[in-house]
């Protein structure tokens, strides 16, 4: 009986993997990661219950995993770089026993990102990580900074060919976040539960009316509402 043979080749072709590489290059070399780790340093954040949850399980089934297997584990809460990290470095990575399979299916149910690489010394690094921490601000804000920090590097925005903002955008993105600061700063109601509420009417409408400049609306309209409403309670 012959042997049942599967194979396919999805592997880049070579000059798609040099565009991948100038692009990180440019990436780190333009300062993009650091201004847009600057920014986000910025933004108050709070820990995610479910991620805590996530990280400590994990350590602790991490931890038995290197026992068993003679490694060593590292992991910390980041405050700098706003994550958590656990590090296993093992000298044979290999899951052999049902409880290691249950923790590689907890792993990919649990963590954001892992990785795995080989040491300089022969052995294995198993890198999970997992977010940890919620920014406070919404998707439209969170997306502006990576805009922001993005088009201040001329080379690296051409290698996406994206658009410049007009001024008139800009300006409207400014409003938002001006309108959204105040529902923070003002009302019980939080910018990311006032943008959300903006976002579902607005999903409802016509092509025509999903514009930056009648969010704005929608979200200042939403804010004299709340106020009033909340003005209404304390006076009765």
């Amino acid at each position: 009986m012959d042997n049942t043979v599967f194979e396919r080749n999805y592997e880049k072709p070579q000059e798609d993997m040099e565009y991948c590489t100038a692009v990180f290059e440019q990436a780190v070399e333009g300062g993009f990661f650091q201004r847009y780790c600057d920014m986000v340093d910025k933004v108050p954040k709070i820990i995610n219950p479910q991620d805590k949850e996530n990280y400590e399980y994990l350590v602790n089934r991490c931890d038995q995993y290197a026992k068993r297997h003679y490694g060593r584990i590292s992991a910390v809460v980041d405050y700098e770089r706003w994550d958590s990290k656990i590090n296993l470095y093992l000298p044979m990575l290999e899951f052999t026993t049902e409880e290691d399979m249950l923790l590689l299916r907890d792993i990919g149910e649990k963590a954001h990102y892992v990785n795995i690489t080989q040491q300089p010394d022969g052995k294995f690094r198993l890198h999970i990580m997992i977010n940890y921490f919620d920014p406070m601000m919404s998707d439209v804000e969170a997306e502006l900074i990576k805009y922001k920090a993005l088009e201040q590097d001329e080379k690296l925005a051409s290698m996406f060919q994206m658009p410049e903002l007009s001024l008139e955008d800009n300006e409207v993105i400014q409003r938002m976040k001006e309108i959204l600061d105040r529902f923070d700063e003002e009302t019980a109601v939080d910018r990311t539960t006032a943008f959300k509420a903006v976002l579902d009417h607005i999903g409802k409408m016509d092509a025509e009316s999903k514009t930056l400049e009648h969010m704005a609306e929608m979200l200042e309209a939403l804010l004299y509402k709340v106020l009033e409403e909340a003005n209404g309670e304390d006076l009765s």
